[in-house]
């Protein structure tokens, strides 16, 4: 059983809280008589600790202050620590590419947690960061739901990240940080110097932070029902007997809530009218939006009452604030909720400029799949209040320009926000249409449309519960949707995800080179060096091979591990854990026994045809970004001798022109014959010198990260191997360029020989076409186009053929017909027709008469079957796909299709009788039964 708060509060005590101010000031320890924690505080008469839940709301608002607008709060924050021995630093970006584990930037300390936490150097000590950080997608920190309703929840806020780091190796080094007592004095300072809060009416709870393995105590200070900032103490590593011990770096993390801050000092009625300020404003002026004050501060003062994380049933307490402001629930959500979607509108489009300006894209997929949520949820809440005097794409706009006096580097978005936002809407626009019918169509047959049901339609068809809330009060179906949808969705989405690890080729050999030194990677010193000597280490089960060193290049840094010989044994994988490399042998040899000197050779054509990919790769990438814009990120690459591809987030197919255009400043590249050059640095280093460009390839672990820069062109963290020249790379072909999924596009190209080779079978292709077509190459074209025009026509002629067939065969049809109440069920078979042949003629009898149900069945080698009808039966319930589907079933083969055209085969012609029989029967059945 792990170690939890309530466990660990029992081994803390006073002593664990008492820092110095505490003792100078005079304050009392009491025990909150509501929530049971324990605080601190300069007012004796206390009645409680402060918290939003135990004071009963918030109680500084309503009182109009000259205090902080977003910006100032920033800048006031930024300076009062500077002024007291803090560096600060430049924010990272908000797509957490340096981890491997969060898809966004949710703390400041997760901007160490993977490098200083581990050993790395800070970049300063103690240091401060106005850190831009996203939450949503994952259990504690999804707060989709809860913006616009509790007055303070955003999806992407700046955390004023204060970090102080202490250990042996820091201060043998002379850098230096602080531990409780200056960390509270200085928050305390703040607050009540800077922020002018009277110093009797700050309480800091006492609390415990745990997470990842470690933990510590924990102050949070309150004023007036708000937390203002969370100061925390890591300290502590959590052993695997449950006890625990002092961690070798303690760290000081405290996380101001700077729109907290600003919203404190103004009083405004939500966070949300002292963050957004003019954009806002704006909207707020374009719908002409009125709430009755009196309503509303009552209302914002309760509102920290409501959080969709806290309590179980948030329209349960929705309808108790409703009570005790003296107002009708159903009228207060009717006032209440076109304002609501003002804030979470706001608040969601702010979050798309920080992502998108990071080269986050709306998607289908990962972190895209959030940001397609939230962009989705603003349209929804505009078409459901009617908010048509606000334009999403400008807000966006206006968000980007009040940002940037800030945070300049928003500026990125600024050239791709609209063809973003232009493809979303329109992908939204046809999720509408389709999703509308299909909701009506539920809810007149009755289907239970449950939570569960609406989080289907969501993840399945894209359908926002707030429009199947609107269609069902058109139809006059009640439906409540649950306060926390979003929450719910995203829960259900990450239980979808989860997936069992497999045990691959390294975690098999993990257990069987414990103890085993560290390999010496000569790869690195000279990559064209392809036979050498050395030394066995060890010789795992005939089949694993350890040298002291080896110049064979394991599988790793996007790039296929090379293969070759180890005296006469093939060398067919090489794989590397940890700093020791495996040789994978084909046959196992005993006979290679440790401490044995051994002939090693590498396969030279693979090795430098993998070389050239890689390195093709990054000038390709870079390529790309120079053409389509600074939101291009690498998203996956496969480097084989024969080709390679790079996936990138781009949000639509690329042009003809593009694909020219790109492969154009590759070859450019490749014909100045730029250098490369090598480079280990220190990861702080590395970062502030190159930027977050680096991370191309995803994460690079450890302190020290090796670069590989083009002169001039590109820089990118990589443990792959590459030339030293881009002209060793030889020409680029790039060979097809199509979307795979919601914004990642897939460049397929090929380098050097393998270029060279592709050219020439195009080329095969093209001589080969020109002798079938009897026409010189430069005529292909010309004479394509008269083909495909004539063959146009004959398909024209044809399906005119095929009308007449229908008209012919109507007074057969109705003859065999069986006739059912009003229709009119019948069978036809035909010799060798083509099943798009067969649906034509349906359609036309179809179109004649709609009271048919026509079940054609095509006679071959096997049986090929469609059955048809119309809308008009279809409506009373009729589905053609279900029906041929049971119907084939029978028979042992397959089928579907919609409810006006199902379709299915597979069977044995000698079922033809039987499949009759049984059709007439089955039919027959479920007509008696509309």
């Amino acid at each position: 059983m792990s170690l939890n708060k309530k466990d660990l509060r029992k081994k803390f005590g006073k002593n664990k809280y008492e820092v110095e101010l505490f003792r100078e000031k005079g304050f009392v320890r009491l025990r909150c008589p509501i929530c049971g924690d324990y605080y601190w505080t300069l007012d004796p008469d206390s009645k409680n600790c402060g918290d939003t839940l135990c004071i009963g709301g918030y109680k500084f608002l309503g009182k109009k202050k000259n205090g902080w607008d977003f910006h100032e709060t920033i800048k006031n924050w930024c300076n009062f620590f500077e002024e007291h021995g803090h560096t600060r630093i430049d924010e990272f970006p908000v797509v957490a590419r340096w981890r491997d584990d969060l898809y966004y930037t949710i703390a400041s300390i997760t901007l160490f947690q993977k490098s200083v936490l581990q050993g790395a150097v800070p970049p300063a000590n103690p240091l401060i960061v106005p850190q831009p950080c996203i939450r949503f997608g994952g259990k504690g920190f999804n707060d989709i739901d809860n913006v616009g309703k509790t007055g303070r929840h955003l999806s992407s806020f700046i955390m004023g990240g204060q970090h102080s780091f202490n250990s042996e190796k820091l201060r043998n080094i002379g850098s230096n940080g602080y531990w409780m007592d200056r960390c509270i004095d200085l928050d305390f300072k703040f607050i009540t110097k800077e922020m002018k809060v009277p110093e009797n009416e700050v309480t800091l709870r006492e609390d415990i932070w745990i997470g990842g393995g470690n933990f510590g105590p924990c102050l949070e200070s309150f004023s007036k029902g708000l937390e203002i900032v969370n100061s925390v103490f890591m300290q502590y590593e959590i052993l695997p007997d449950n006890s625990f011990k002092q961690m070798d770096m303690t760290v000081v993390d405290v996380g101001w809530g700077i729109e907290r801050v600003g919203w404190f000092t103004l009083g405004t009625p939500t966070i949300y009218e002292a963050t957004f300020g003019p954009v806002l404003e704006k909207m707020k002026r374009s719908t002409g939006i009125s709430i009755d004050e009196r309503i509303i501060n009552k209302y914002t003062i309760l509102s920290g009452l409501l959080n969709v994380d806290e309590v179980n049933d948030v329209n349960l307490v929705r309808k108790k604030i409703a009570k005790e402001i003296g107002i009708d629930y159903y009228e207060m959500e009717k006032l209440l909720g076109p304002l609501e979607a003002h804030y979470a509108i706001c608040d969601h489009l702010r979050t798309l400029v920080f992502t998108i300006a990071d080269g986050a894209i709306p998607s289908n997929v990962g972190g895209g799949y959030n940001l397609r949520v939230i962009l989705r949820r603003c349209f929804s809440l505009k078409d459901y209040y009617s908010l048509d005097n606000i334009d999403l794409l400008e807000i966006m706009y206006d968000h980007l320009k009040y940002l940037k006096k800030t945070y300049k580097r928003v500026e990125d978005a600024e050239e791709i926000l609209k063809p973003i936002y232009e493809i979303e809407k329109e992908r939204y626009k046809n999720t509408l249409k389709t999703g509308k019918k299909f909701i009506r169509s539920l809810i007149r047959k009755n289907e239970k449309l449950d939570v569960d049901k609406i989080i289907e339609l969501y993840q399945s068809r894209g359908i926002p519960p707030e429009l199947i809330e609107e269609i069902a009060k058109d139809e006059n179906c009640e439906i409540e949707i649950p306060g926390n949808i979003y929450l719910l969705i995203d829960e259900k989405r990450n239980k979808q995800q989860e997936i069992e690890k497999s045990m691959g080729i390294k975690e098999v050999l993990k257990e069987k080179i414990k103890g085993i030194p560290d390999t010496q990677l000569a790869y690195y010193d000279d990559h064209t060096i392809l036979t050498f000597q050395s030394n066995i280490i060890k010789n795992i089960e005939g089949k694993y091979i350890i040298l002291d060193k080896t110049y064979f290049y394991p599988t790793g840094g996007g790039q296929l591990n090379d293969t070759g010989k180890i005296n006469e044994s093939k060398v067919v994988n090489v794989e590397k854990i940890g700093n020791v490399v495996v040789h994978i042998l084909k046959k196992p040899n005993t006979k290679l026994v440790a401490g044995e000197k051994v002939e090693c050779k590498i396969d030279k054509d693979r090795r430098f045809a993998l070389v050239r990919h890689h390195t093709a790769t990054h000038i390709i990438n870079a390529a790309a970004r120079k053409v389509l814009g600074k939101h291009v990120w690498q998203a996956g690459t496969e480097k084989t001798p024969e080709h390679a591809r790079l996936d990138i987030t781009h949000f639509k197919n690329l042009t003809m022109e593009e694909i020219w255009e790109i492969e154009d400043w590759a070859n450019k590249i490749v014909m100045e014959n730029r250098a490369l050059t090598k480079k280990v640095h220190e990861r702080v280093e590395a970062e502030k010198k190159y930027g977050f460009r680096l991370y191309q390839g995803g994460v690079v672990p450890g302190k020290d990260i090796r670069i590989v820069s083009i002169a001039d062109w590109d820089d990118e963290a990589c443990a792959g191997l590459h030339l030293n020249y881009t002209g060793e790379v030889g020409l680029i072909k790039i060979k097809n360029a199509r979307r795979i999924q919601d914004g990642i596009v897939r460049l397929e190209y090929v380098a050097g020989i393998p270029a060279i080779r592709f050219i020439h079978k195009q080329e095969k292709i093209l001589k080969d076409t020109s002798n079938l077509l009897s026409v010189r190459e430069d005529e292909l074209l010309k004479t394509t186009k008269r083909f495909f025009e004539e063959w146009k026509s004959l398909q024209k002629e044809k399906r005119a053929l095929l009308k007449d067939i229908a008209l012919k065969m109507l007074d057969e049809l109705n003859q065999n017909a069986i006739k059912i109440n009003e229709s009119k069920f019948v069978i036809k078979i035909f010799d060798n027709k083509e099943i798009n042949d067969m649906i034509v003629i349906g359609n036309e009898i179809i179109n004649f008469d709609q009271n048919f149900i026509l079940e054609f069945i095509a006679k071959s080698q096997k049986l090929n079957i469609i059955l048809m009808t119309s809308k008009k039966l279809t409506s009373k319930g009729f589905n053609c796909g279900k029906a041929i589907r049971n119907i084939l079933n029978k028979f042992g083969g397959g089928g579907g299709g919609k409810d006006n055209l199902g379709q299915g085969g597979g069977i044995n012609i000698a079922h033809l009788n039987e499949i009759e029989k049984y059709s007439i029967d089955y039919i027959s059945n479920l007509l008696q039964k509309i």
